[in-house]
């Protein structure tokens, strides 16, 4: 499709030159043709007023030489047409008169020198013929434009005809077994080195997705193991006699670990490109779960937690997807605010996390979701909202954010809008 584009825009270009070319050959040569008839009156004009200021002169009577030519002595003695029209350009020097008559004027010392032309106008005899020929002229440069936009693209296809294979190559291959070792069948040529240079980058990423694929295996391998065995250890010291302390300290443990193996499989399953599951999640335990795993963050801190979620409000989402994005979003409001109040609100639509900060600065903000991006007070490694960000183009929920003086509001709006409250 985009190579008969091609083409056909070629095509046109070929005959909208030639078009151009005819219908300004065709202006030039009716202009030529006009401007040297009124040029040919002119100069018999001026030799025929040189001819009356010698008769003038000596007294003879005015008699012009040429049949067609009249001498006038006065305004009033021109033709009517002629008068009316000098009235209102006194400087116009040609006029069109009744029927095909036509005049060309002089004005002398005394009196004006007046052409009737009508008979003599050749380029209005011949103007039918002229314009055939024109058209005849056009359609043969029509023709040849035709021909040299064939012969085009017949060499447009040559040269393309290397492009588009290099172009096929790579739409045909898929992402993990990327092309190699294909640059040697291009000539030598610009498109030969595009072909190499691409090979080339194309080799580097091939190594990229390796090293990843290869960390991402070795991650999920060296987490899960240790996470296996402090889950069996915590299951274990469970068993054993603990006091009141030791096992509030156990739950929390207990807590975290559940949060580690949940955020893993969030993690892995978007580095590996893998479809998260999703499932109608009661949204108000994990919120509260959330605000008790972060709440040591606003430990002595003037904070005020709001949470205005129905207890029966479900939203499309797996648990653990929801637990890692509030958890980052609230653990951020924790975290950036000194006093005041984060609300935590949700509904049908989504879910809003809003606290009265001091706002983020307008130039962070236009970067707040890239990798690395941290407050200049912050301690972390300003993953968190770029992984959130993450996440929400995977499940395809909407983010938002808008901060002020006043505080910061970030939104989560879910896709369709359309989750149900179980009553």
């Amino acid at each position: 499709m985009k190579a008969t584009q091609l083409r056909n825009r070629i095509l046109l270009f070929f005959i909208g030159i030639a078009l151009f070319i005819s219908a300004l050959f065709s202006a030039a040569s009716f202009l030529f043709a006009y401007s040297i008839e009124d040029r040919f009156f002119i100069a018999l004009l001026n030799d025929e007023a040189r001819t009356i200021a010698t008769q003038l002169e000596g007294g003879q009577e005015v008699r012009p030489r040429l049949a067609f030519i009249q001498y006038y002595p006065e305004l009033t003695d021109l033709p009517q047409v002629v008068q009316e029209m000098l009235a209102q350009e006194p400087n116009r020097i040609e006029f069109s008169g009744e029927g095909e008559a036509h005049y060309h004027l002089k004005k002398l010392p005394s009196g004006y020198l007046v052409a009737e032309v009508s008979e003599q106008l050749v380029v209005r005899k011949i103007k039918g013929g002229m314009l055939k020929f024109i058209l005849v002229l056009s359609g043969g440069v029509l023709g040849v434009a035709l021909v040299l936009a064939f012969v085009s693209l017949m060499m447009a296809k040559r040269l393309v005809k290397p492009l588009d294979t290099l172009v096929k190559i790579v739409e045909d291959a898929p992402v993990e077994r990327l092309p190699q070792n294909f640059s040697g069948q291009f000539v030598n040529d610009e498109i030969g080195a595009f072909a190499k240079t691409l090979e080339q980058a194309l080799a580097r990423i091939r190594r990229f997705i390796s090293r990843e694929q290869a960390f991402t295996r070795d991650v999920s391998h060296e987490l899960r193991t240790p996470v296996a065995v402090t889950q069996s250890s915590l299951t274990l010291l469970k068993q054993t006699p603990l006091n009141d302390k030791q096992t509030e300290l156990v739950g929390r443990i207990a807590d975290a670990q559940h949060q580690i193996t949940q955020s893993l499989e969030v993690l892995l399953a978007l580095a590996r490109e893998e479809t998260l599951t999703t499932a109608q999640t009661r949204v108000l335990p994990v919120v509260e779960q959330v605000i008790l795993n972060q709440a040591e963050k606003i430990a002595g801190k003037d904070i005020e937690v709001e949470v205005e979620v129905s207890s029966q409000l479900t939203l499309p989402i797996a648990p653990s997807a929801l637990q890692l994005l509030l958890s980052n979003l609230v653990g951020n409001a924790f975290t950036h605010i000194h006093c005041g109040v984060v609300t935590i609100s949700a509904s049908t639509h989504g879910i809003t996390v809003l606290d009265t900060g001091h706002g983020i600065a307008p130039q962070q903000l236009k970067t707040l979701f890239e990798p690395g991006v941290k407050g200049p007070q912050s301690k972390g490694m300003g993953m968190g909202l770029s992984m959130v960000k993450r996440l929400c183009e995977k499940l395809d929920i909407e983010l938002s954010v808008s901060s002020s003086e006043a505080g910061s509001v970030f939104c989560l709006k879910f896709p369709g809008g359309d989750s149900q409250v179980n009553q």
